[in-house]
């Protein structure tokens, strides 16, 4: 299939496009008015629906080549938690009191953040939300891979399980946690894209899927902009529109990144950013949070810079965490 393809093929440069996306939507930088930016920014969070579609694909790799659910588990620990729990700690030792928390709901928060579960544990705050979805979709990538793997009806599998996803969003609405169900479907239709083998049919039409899914998600989302405001949130209409938009957004973009690659213009910063995305995440929600919390910032000067500083120290830990890791490879070997 070659949206499957490309998509692979441009995971990285995807990536890094989409934790820029991210970083954008979290600064406060006083483009609201300048057209097409103010409205990119806006939506940057589709960044994080990027890379749950990427992260569906690739974890369904992952247990494709895992000869066990525990031998991929381990994969991802060895993967996320040396970059994740020294930040994590250092989170807490700096936010605690800054955010002036003491008693149960310091513990509650130390708590809920080094498990990745205070988002739908309640905790008072989070390094960010994100942190328990991913945590989420670790977990459930073998339940849904058990469930396509071998069957004799992919897509009615995958269909069902994208229903049972779609459900599971209704018990969360008026909720904060809507945030987190609602992005459920884009992680299980990643997954989905990598393990069926499509028709003919449906390979011939995926393109024209994909833009009519561009078209109708972003219709949605004007109408959620323009009409319902007050509904953005408490009906997920924020994100609803993204299961429609990203798969086309991803396919035009990897499309044409392979456009410039066979052109000879090669994507190394964006490749890096792509690699380095949970790293540059980690930082950049920890800025976000303190900016807006504990300084209250309002000055786009401050935000840039602290953009552009979690991005370098970002990619400067991915740095140290690879070669800490190798080094303690090798040793063992």
């Amino acid at each position: 299939m070659q949206l499957r393809k490309h998509l692979s093929t441009y995971r990285d440069p995807l990536k890094g496009f989409a934790i820029l996306w991210v970083c954008l939507f979290h600064a406060k930088l006083g483009l609201e008015h300048i057209p097409f930016i103010g409205s990119l920014q806006k939506i940057g969070y589709m960044g994080v629906d990027i890379f749950l579609l990427l992260s569906g694909m690739g974890l369904a790799h992952s247990l494709a080549k895992a000869p066990s659910a525990g031998h991929y588990l381990q994969r991802r620990a060895v993967r996320l938690l040396p970059a994740f729990l020294p930040v994590c700690i250092l989170w807490c030792l700096h936010m605690i009191p800054a955010l002036k928390l003491t008693g149960w709901p310091a513990v509650h928060t130390i708590l809920g953040n080094l498990t990745m579960t205070g988002y739908l544990a309640g905790s008072p705050y989070m390094l960010n939300w994100y942190l328990t979805l991913l945590l989420v979709t670790i977990l459930l990538a073998p339940v849904v891979f058990f469930l396509l793997k071998g069957t004799k009806k992919p897509y009615l599998i995958c269909s069902l399980l994208l229903m049972a996803a779609f459900a599971c969003a209704i018990p969360m609405i008026g909720r904060v946690q809507m945030m987190l169900f609602s992005r459920l479907p884009i992680f299980i239709l990643g997954m989905g894209l990598q393990m069926i083998k499509p028709k003919k049919m449906i390979q011939a039409l995926s393109c024209a899927l994909c833009w009519l899914g561009v078209i109708a998600g972003s219709f949605l989302l004007w109408l959620g902009f323009a009409r319902y405001p007050d509904a953005q949130i408490a009906y997920g209409l924020y994100w609803y529109p993204a299961f429609l938009m990203i798969p086309g957004l991803c396919s035009g973009l990897s499309w044409f990144m392979d456009k410039l690659t066979k052109l000879g213009w090669q994507m190394p910063f964006l490749t890096l950013l792509g690699k380095s995305s949970f790293e540059i995440f980690l930082f950049n929600a920890w800025f976000e949070l303190y900016c807006k919390r504990v300084l209250n910032a309002t000055e786009p000067l401050v935000y840039l810079g602290w953009m552009l500083l979690s991005i370098a120290l970002g990619l400067l830990w991915h740095w140290l965490v690879t070669v800490f890791m190798k080094q303690r490879k090798n040793a063992d070997l």
